[in-house]
């Protein structure tokens, strides 16, 4: 969730941004401050999402075109949108040809809604809602507390259920992020002997549907809040009848009898009581079935790389929520009852958990 750029202040002149990887000047070719440079990101972020809004990549997916064509197609103001073009020229999003006409590079063309790694509603969410509950930072930073509630009211997911088109892009973003994760899953994991697989925190069944796509005979049931399950349900899903929705509250209830119970990038939104809880409720789910197993999936935050998501956890998710360490999840799997018997890396610092109910957790009850 960290963007880093260079930018520049001439008298009564504006921020320049610099990118943060790839073509355009950098900060000190242009005599900046390093922390000016980085205290101006924010022009970055905020010009992404809005391309990405107005879909400028889609637009310049046949080719380059001029400012004033891409105002007319988006009906956008000419002068401002070629400042915010420009921007992302610098920034090394965009090219420009000799004409002045602007073109997608390598780096924006995920950008693109149609692009199998499209990233463009995760660029939305970051740079629009999560940077706003940045402007709280101070708080966190001060107490220790979520920022979230301080600008937006109340915490995330309440939020999300009270702003549709806050929620339809925070959904299709876990979507875009899941499915290198998903494919991958479908492939390394055995599915052999398995009929059901219950997916906890499913969203719009972007993982699950790889699953079933991988293994025709699997059934699943994707689990997620009501309003997320309503949405999924109006389009067809490539999966038939073999998936369902099933709206629930995953720290009171969900599904039991699955052969399979899958859980991805759910945990570390939550503090540990609560990741203990939801777990808790899928290990009663699993009672009745020896057979049964849990596929945890998380990113494992080490060292210092993972300063940068820890503090935005700390800043947007629920108070008392922390990166996961490899050793803080087998804490938490023995908490809430569970033996992992493998792990397995995945991509993108994803790790696979599969793990079994400990058999002193089997004969409690809960």
């Amino acid at each position: 969730m960290e963007t880093r750029a260079d930018s520049s202040r001439e008298a009564g002149g504006a921020f320049a941004p610099e990118p943060p990887v790839g073509g355009g000047a950098s900060g000190e070719e242009l005599g900046v401050p390093k922390v000016l440079a980085l205290a101006a990101g924010g022009t970055i972020a905020r010009a992404l999402a809005a391309a990405a809004r107005l879909g400028i990549a889609d637009r310049l997916a046949a080719g380059p075109l001029s400012s004033g064509e891409l105002a007319k197609r988006t009906e956008s103001h000419p002068e401002a949108l070629d400042a915010l073009l420009g921007t992302l020229v610098l920034a090394g999003v965009l090219g420009r040809e000799a004409d002045g006409a602007y073109r997608l590079t390598e780096d924006s063309e995920v950008l693109r809604s149609d692009h199998p790694d499209s990233l463009r509603n995760t660029v939305t969410l970051i740079a629009e809602t999560y940077d706003d509950a940045f402007r709280a930072l101070s708080t966190t930073v001060r107490t220790g507390e979520s920022a979230f509630p301080e600008v937006f009211g109340r915490p995330l997911y309440e939020h999300l259920a009270a702003s549709p088109e806050e929620e339809r892009v925070f959904d299709a973003s876990m979507a875009e992020l899941c499915r290198p994760v998903a494919a991958q899953l479908a492939s390394v994991y055995d599915f052999s002997g398995v009929r059901t697989v219950v997916d906890v925190g499913g969203g719009d069944g972007t993982m699950l549907g790889r699953v079933l796509d991988a293994h025709p005979t699997l059934r699943g049931v994707c689990v997620d809040r009501p309003s997320v399950c309503e949405r999924a349900r109006r389009e067809p899903h490539p999966a038939g009848d073999r998936i369902s929705f099933e709206p629930a509250d995953i720290f009171t209830e969900i599904p039991a009898g699955a052969d399979r119970y899958l859980i991805k990038n759910v945990l570390h939104d939550w503090p540990m009581e609560r990741q203990v809880r939801a777990l808790t409720v899928i290990r009663r789910a699993m009672a009745g079935n020896a057979a049964a197993r849990l596929l945890v999936i998380e990113p494992m935050l080490e060292a210092e790389l993972a300063a940068p998501h820890v503090l935005a956890q700390m800043v947007i998710c629920e108070s008392g929520t922390r990166g996961i360490a490899e050793a803080d999840m087998r804490r938490l799997l023995a908490a809430a009852g569970f033996t992992p018997l493998s792990v397995v890396p995945l991509t993108g610092g994803h790790q696979l958990f599969e793990c079994a109910p400990a058999p002193a957790a089997e004969s409690a009850t809960g």
